[in-house]
């Protein structure tokens, strides 16, 4: 009876212990599901073609209620409060409410506290709340700062460094690109009054007052991009007319000829972007092979601008997510559902 009785403890603990491990198994995949309505309910880990399991479940919901906590804003910003009982859930078109990375065993995620709206247009977003997911699955918040959801880029890990944009104190246009230290929990603003960031291949690449520049990560050795003429504020009267890949390639509008471009950040020049589907942040340019993976309503393509034909990878007749595309193995996996797939092309 007592060696029956040890066995279960023990096969208790074995499967209380295995779980957390299993999550952040380095096998696994881990992604945020968006349902047609572009609403994410949850973040799920899989194997390519398997059965996805959550990971967290996502039940924040709009609302009107007004609340008296203030961001630090000077001008005139509302903030409404978030309920998790009623009203509907919340839509992420640009894929930004909802972040995640993951960083060794570690998880990283968003989850919006407040929505905000400003006076000067249809500025309404959120400020989120970035918290870090360790193997036995205890959550903490990383910075007490809110982070806007209204940028190309909320945030992103780099090695120890932590590169993220919060509210400017002066206006909630523009925003303050900031690295903090995981290690050592320092602090340092690199930009002011910037619209956007992300990086790529190391370097971080910013658009401020129209313009887009790059530079170091620490701040140093800042290029302009001459080339671009115009890239609309992220959240200004007019829609922003500019976004990035999910292999953080710019793609922008230029109002002197009224085409698409990206830029090819390894040469500095501009290539016309070819007059197909423009879904914004859900394509995979690939410069040596100047081929573009993209989704539309059909399925899964990818254009080859050196014979400017499109092939059909394959027929989903919805709107899929891109997740990951490998060029070499020639594999592409994306998120249909809460499913994760991957094909080959």
């Amino acid at each position: 009876m007592k060696k029956g009785m040890l066995s279960f403890l023990l096969f208790i603990a074995t499967i209380a212990f295995l779980t957390p491990v299993e999550i952040m198994a380095s096998t696994n995949e881990y992604y945020i599901s968006n349902d047609s309505e572009n609403v994410s309910k949850g973040m799920y880990y899989a194997k390519p073609n398997a059965k996805a399991k959550m990971v967290v479940k996502f039940t924040r919901y709009n609302t009107n209620k007004k609340v008296k906590k203030s961001l630090g804003l000077k001008d005139m910003t509302a903030q409404y409060k978030l309920s998790t009982k009623s009203g509907d859930l919340i839509p992420d078109f640009d894929r930004s409410i909802y972040k995640l990375q993951k960083v060794g065993s570690k998880l990283y995620l968003t989850s919006p506290v407040y929505r905000t709206e400003s006076i000067y247009g249809p500025a309404e977003g959120y400020a989120l709340k970035l918290y870090e997911m360790t193997a036995n699955e205890n959550k903490k918040r990383v910075i007490k700062d809110y982070i806007p959801s209204n940028t190309v880029t909320p945030y992103k890990i780099e090695g120890s460094k932590l590169f993220y944009v919060t509210y400017n104190k002066q206006s909630m246009k523009e925003y303050d690109l900031n690295v903090f230290d995981l290690k050592s929990k320092k602090k340092k603003t690199l930009k002011r009054l910037v619209d956007s960031f992300w990086i790529k291949s190391g370097r971080i690449y910013y658009t401020k007052k129209g313009s887009l520049y790059s530079m170091q990560q620490d701040g140093e050795n800042i290029k302009k991009y001459k080339s671009i003429d115009y890239l609309y504020n992220s959240i200004g009267f007019e829609a922003r007319s500019f976004g990035v890949t999910i292999n953080d390639v710019l793609i922008y509008y230029s109002g002197r000829d009224g085409r698409y471009y990206y830029l090819n950040t390894n040469t500095g020049k501009s290539i016309k972007y070819p007059n197909i589907n423009i879904y914004e942040g859900n394509q995979y340019i690939d410069y040596s092979s100047h081929s573009i993976i993209f989704t539309d309503k059909e399925g899964l393509k990818k254009y080859d601008s050196k014979t400017r034909k499109t092939k059909l990878i394959k027929r989903t007749n919805n709107i899929v997510y891109i997740h990951k595309v490998r060029m070499s193995a020639k594999k592409i996996q994306y998120i249909q559902g809460i499913r994760l797939y991957e094909v080959g092309f």
